[in-house]
């Protein structure tokens, strides 16, 4: 049976808990690592009606976006989100400004949304050195194990993937009382030709791979190792910047917005065609001038304020505000698909209660 620790370990593969902001609370808010889940229940945000709607639904758990414990909490009364969740048994797991950040996350759904190509980063959270993991395993296996980690992210360098160097000697290991060995015999000193396969990958892809290391390697307890690689850095980013197949006037560009995320938006028109175009999900107002500074033609975001309106105008900017729930809920499909990939034994819903609390007249 699957457990809530494991869709944790799942998320913060390729989303690291570690990675969120100062400010922000993901994570594990309300249920234990060890609870067993059989369905699970997306949304945005973990409202009442949503801890409501996966009780009736039978799920054990609902993952959010947005945190259920925000600002520190003095009490915790009847009809709140967290009481409730609580007393009907289901686990509320939030990821938030680490979902924002992640490969896959956020911004990438927004960016795919909107059919942006050659995507970039945008504003730029921190850099992080990549490690190298080492592995040694029997020569007839080398290529299948260095497939799988390939497969699940490692190798990946610019325009190319499944990069890996492959060097030939001599493993030796003793199997004790206990083992199992794939070679050899207990009690008996072995002498194997092995292959060393060594592969470069992002911090947050190592559970993966690692994980699909040991599936593919035929030995008990295969031995591998992994460095710290300073030749080569990841660019963690909020927000993406992409292209699109075709330019738009300002208008047309919002008009098509519009029907991506089906709701409404509010448009400062720029001066010029939009062709490059930066996203941030959720509330990216901030980024303007970075935006106009990076060449973009125009932003997607929501939360504009009145000045960051005034800005986008003073610099040419198309500027298009399609609201805060509109640009982060892109993201639940994505999340739904990944995850009812990674565990088929789990029902993953999303929340039919989880709608945009503004509605546009």
């Amino acid at each position: 049976m699957t457990t809530i620790g494991a869709i944790y370990s799942f998320l913060d593969g390729f989303a690291p808990f570690a990675r969120q902001m100062s400010w922000d609370n993901s994570g594990l808010l309300v249920g234990s690592p060890e609870d067993e889940v059989g369905r699970v229940v997306l949304a945005l945000d973990a409202t009442g009606p949503v801890v409501e709607e996966a009780a009736q639904k039978g799920a054990q758990l609902i993952l959010s976006h947005h945190p259920v414990i925000f600002h520190p909490l003095k009490k915790v009364e009847r009809g709140t989100p967290v009481y409730e969740a609580i007393r009907l048994g289901v686990g509320i797991l939030c990821a938030h400004t680490n979902l924002d950040l992640a490969e896959g996350g956020v911004n990438d759904a927004l960016a795919e949304m909107l059919s942006l190509q050659k995507l970039q980063p945008f504003e730029i959270d921190s850099q992080e050195n990549y490690v190298k993991i080492v592995v040694f395993t029997p020569e007839a296996e080398a290529g299948k194990v260095a497939k799988a980690m390939g497969d699940a992210g490692a190798g990946a360098l610019d325009a190319y993937s499944h990069c890996s160097f492959s060097a030939g000697g001599v493993g030796a290991f003793l199997p004790l009382e206990g083992a199992s060995p794939h070679i050899g015999q207990v009690g008996r000193l072995e002498q194997v030709e092995e292959t060393r396969v060594e592969m470069i990958l992002p911090r947050g892809k190592i559970p993966a791979v690692v994980a699909a290391m040991k599936a593919t390697h035929p030995y008990e307890v295969p031995a591998y190792d992994l460095f710290e690689d300073q030749a080569v850095r990841e660019t963690i980013s909020l927000g993406r910047i992409g292209e699109l197949e075709t330019a738009f006037s300002p208008r047309e560009f919002a008009q098509f917005v519009k029907e991506r995320l089906q709701g409404g938006v509010r448009l400062v028109e720029g001066n010029r065609p939009v062709k490059r175009v930066a996203v941030c999900g959720g509330s990216g107002g901030d980024l303007v001038e970075l935006a106009a500074r990076l060449g973009a033609d125009a932003l997607v975001t929501g939360d504009v304020k009145h000045d960051q309106l005034l800005t986008a105008q003073s610099l040419g900017l198309t500027l298009v505000d399609g609201g805060h729930y509109a640009t982060e809920a892109p993201v639940l499909t994505k999340l739904q698909e990944k995850l009812q990939e990674a565990f088929p034994g789990v029902e993953f819903l999303l929340a039919q209660a989880g709608k945009d609390p503004a509605k546009t007249l």
